[in-house]
């Protein structure tokens, strides 16, 4: 082991608005002036997200350079189990539960941009140390250096030499989930349009040597300079997602995090969006197609009732078709975990699929995602626009929310699908569950041998996967 000394100066903060105004000094001897600061707590005094940085007088210190240990590998950040790529203070909380359990995980500070975090679980309470640099590129956190991070955390991990001076340890990682995948492992292909916040892409995951590639759709997030609050925005919808698993909601393999872009991994739905589908008016859908598609999309929606998931944009633009033409539930990046939610001010919603007591109070809940299929049901079986004659939106929401406008539904819609169609559009407190609406749907004797639908579609398990892919898939089980 090699150490040599660093001279610097650390100056610390006890708040928030002492750390934003902390100005980096210098000692006049050629040394390194650093500032040590914390991640932005957004004000909370919660003890679980305490500040570690208590003094306010500016202290004199050497730092020590390891050069040569016997656990140095020098190996890159992205490689390491313990990093776990961009992830919000709140996240990191969740994982880090025991003494001196810790994880690595790269963030965003007000002052500072892109910084990497250790958060670590000590003293009932979890911490977050920001991985400070010199300027001449040394990582420390406390009193040692090193020319890279990797070796920072492995030599504290293996040493038990505290990262900090209340006597913090590392004891043990947490280590990164199967589904936090690497970017090596994701190969793009063709564009297929545009999201939110970027691009989306065809592409092919590499699941392991002895499994076959997988299809699949990749979410990126667009350029470099992106606030945190857009990549947790990003990242909450694969949050949500890892914790479905339904034959009629689009799968979840993983998220890449290490690096730009970051990269959402989804099952390819090569038929396109469902709203597609039903726009190309010069291809004729027979009733029991329609009844197929609407029938799939409520149960896809009976499971996330179950799963008390609100999915607040339910539309048939939403809704992807894979290759054998079957319904998969996408876009959750409105979704929330609960019963019920209430939100104070309706920014960018869409009007024309929502209920009228989320129009008139905020309230979301399994309920008003039971108006917005009731919404889709007419999209699919008239293959319009709901409200067409209805222009201004601030009109439409006024007609829908005071005056009892409803759609009607087409001339042509056959009597059982119409009673289904209504049932959502009754009062809230009276209006069905997703699973009473699945108990409405009767399909006649005629319809198994109609080649475009099949009953064994309705009702076949899930497909399986071979060696790691399994575990890429998210937790749940199909209903």
């Amino acid at each position: 082991m090699a150490i040599s000394g660093v001279s610097c100066c650390r100056k610390s903060s006890e708040d928030e608005k002492s750390m934003r105004q902390a100005q980096t000094s210098s000692d006049g001897g050629g040394s390194s002036s650093l500032t040590k600061s914390i991640e932005d707590t957004g004000g909370s005094n919660n003890k679980s997200s305490q500040s570690l940085v208590r003094s306010h007088q500016v202290l004199k210190i050497k730092l020590k350079k390891i050069t040569n240990w016997s656990g140095c590998s020098g190996a890159h950040l992205d490689d390491e189990p313990f990093y776990h790529g961009y992830m919000s203070r709140e996240e990191a909380e969740k994982l880090v539960r025991t003494q001196g359990e810790f994880l690595l995980r790269k963030t965003e500070l007000t002052k500072r941009g892109e910084v990497v975090v250790l958060s670590v679980f000590w003293d009932d309470s979890a911490h977050h140390l920001v991985v400070e640099k010199t300027n001449n590129g040394l990582h420390y956190l406390k009193e040692f250096c090193f020319e890279n991070i990797s070796d920072l955390v492995r030599y504290h991990h293996q040493t038990r030499t505290s990262v900090y001076k209340s006597g913090i340890k590392l004891f043990c990682w947490v280590v990164r989930e199967e589904w936090q995948l690497y970017h090596e492992q994701i190969n793009l292909g063709k564009k297929l349009g545009n999201g939110e916040f970027g691009e989306v892409f065809q592409g092919m995951l590499s699941v392991g040597i002895f499994t076959n590639d997988v299809e699949v759709a990749v979410k990126t997030m667009k350029g470099s300079k992106v606030t945190a609050d857009e990549r947790i925005t990003f990242l909450r919808e694969a949050n949500l997602m890892l914790k479905l698993n339904h034959k009629y909601v689009v799968r979840l393999y993983g998220v890449a995090t290490q690096q730009e872009p970051i990269m959402i991994v989804m099952e390819l739905c090569s038929g396109g969006s469902l709203k597609g589908r039903i726009e190309k008016k010069e291809h004729e859908m027979s009733s029991s197609l329609k009844r197929k598609y609407c029938k799939q999309i409520a149960k896809g929606m009976r499971y996330l009732e179950k799963k008390q998931v609100i999915h607040r944009d339910l539309a048939a633009r939403n809704v992807l078709l894979d290759k054998s033409d079957n319904c998969k539930i996408s876009d959750f990046g409105l979704s929330l975990f609960g019963k019920l939610h209430k939100e104070q001010k309706l920014m960018k919603v869409p009007i024309r699929w929502l209920a009228p007591e989320t129009l008139l109070k905020g309230i979301y809940s399994s309920k008003t995602d039971v108006w917005s299929f009731g919404v889709v049901m007419f999209e699919v079986f008239s293959r319009d626009y709901p409200y067409a004659e209805v222009k201004v939106l601030k009109e439409l929401r006024r007609k829908v929310a005071h005056e009892h406008l409803r759609l009607q539904p087409p001339s042509d819609m056959p009597p059982e699908d119409t009673k289904i169609m209504e049932m959502c559009f009754e009062p809230a407190e009276t209006r069905v569950s997703f699973d009473q609406l699945c108990k409405k749907f009767v399909y006649s004797p005629h319809l198994l041998s109609i080649p475009s639908f099949r009953y064994k579609d309705l009702t076949s398990p899930l497909p399986t996967w071979n060696g790691i892919a399994n575990k890429l898939v998210g937790i749940g089980a199909a209903v």
